[in-house]
């Protein structure tokens, strides 16, 4: 009977592993601010000491918020020709434009022990990422939910990541401490994407105000003429 049992386990964890692979994540919303300038040169900082050991952001070049933080061209990965695993870490100077800063922020959130995967880690958000797990060591080790398939049948919607992991080990910081590194990391992402983003729309109230104010003046003119007509 005992083999019994050790084959009921098994199954139990194999449907887990299964259901993993099925799940569909709802994506986080991300606290990003355009206007908080620290938050983004702390998340620059970070990019600097840790991400670009692997990511680069070439149409970031000669910003002097970047060049502070110590992001350069020169000291990007940008001649690197063999990678673990055979996969290129993509470029990340549009990826908040092309994937939402709503997924970066989730998907940095979303990673779990997975012993199958070559680092050991998977993710909730892009399953089978060749990322590794270069943030488990802030947030802590996460694995699935013991009642993972019984939370993911309760929602009549996606699930949030928190719903899903549950942790394991905490990292060198609190929850708290990594959404705010995580928030930092997605603000300077999206600022990397656009730039000039914040003096656009700062400029884009002036145009408004004097297209107002041409219209006012154009409307007045009219008048004056048609007064002239009659």
């Amino acid at each position: 009977m005992k083999w019994l049992k050790a084959l009921g386990i098994m199954i139990v964890f194999a449907g887990n592993v299964c259901a993993a692979e099925d799940i569909s994540i709802a994506l986080e919303k991300a606290p990003v601010n355009m206007n908080d300038i620290q938050s983004i040169k702390r998340g620059a900082k970070f990019f600097a000491t840790t991400c670009m050991a692997c990511h680069t952001l070439i149409y970031l070049r000669y910003n002097k918020l970047a060049e502070e933080a110590g992001i350069t061209y020169e000291k990007m990965p940008v001649n690197v020709k063999t990678w673990p695993l055979g996969v290129k870490p993509p470029d990340l100077s549009l990826e908040a434009n092309v994937r939402s800063v709503d997924w970066i922020y989730t998907y940095l959130h979303s990673f779990y022990t997975d012993t199958t995967r070559p680092y050991g880690v998977n993710n909730l958000v892009f399953p089978n990422t060749a990322m590794m797990g270069v943030l488990v060591p802030q947030q802590g080790q996460l694995v699935l939910a013991s009642d993972f398939k019984l939370v993911h049948g309760l929602y009549d919607r996606q699930p949030q990541w928190y719903n899903v992991l549950e942790y394991q080990s905490q990292g060198s910081m609190s929850p708290e401490q990594f959404d705010q590194l995580v928030t930092d990391i997605v603000n300077f992402l999206d600022y990397a994407a656009d730039p000039y983003q914040v003096e656009q729309h700062r400029l884009g109230y002036y145009v408004l105000a004097f297209l107002l104010i041409f219209f006012v003046l154009v409307f007045l003119l009219k008048q004056a003429y048609w007064r002239d007509v009659k």
